[in-house]
């Protein structure tokens, strides 16, 4: 099955126009990716921390994005935003909680800037 994976992505690489060979990965190749993930979330994980027992108007954010995306609001808190140009936990960390509310009402409202 393994090789009949590499005969096809060989086979779309050619198609493609593309002459490199498939290589598969190993875990020596990924490794490094794994550990810049686990360091990134780990960032993230501790700026979630210090939300815990956040002044109102930073539990308003966290409750409201709650609301309109349920349990994947903590997701939509730590991803970059186009339109806010930074992810929503560093705005509202900073004090800007009014653009976060903001968008969170534009998306719940189906009004996409």
């Amino acid at each position: 099955m393994f090789n009949n994976a590499i005969c096809r992505a060989n086979l779309i690489n050619e198609g493609a126009g593309v002459t490199e060979i498939f290589r598969p990965y190993t875990a020596q190749m990924v490794d490094p990716l794994v550990d810049h993930a686990i360091t990134h979330l780990e960032e993230k994980i501790e700026k979630l921390k210090s939300l815990q027992g956040a002044e109102p108007e930073i539990a308003t954010v966290i409750g409201r994005t709650s609301e309109v995306f349920g349990n994947r609001g903590v997701l939509w808190l730590v991803q970059h935003n186009r339109v806010l140009e930074a992810t929503p936990l560093d705005l509202i960390l900073r004090g800007n909680t009014d653009l976060a509310l903001l968008l969170l009402i534009q998306i719940e409202h189906g009004v996409y800037p």
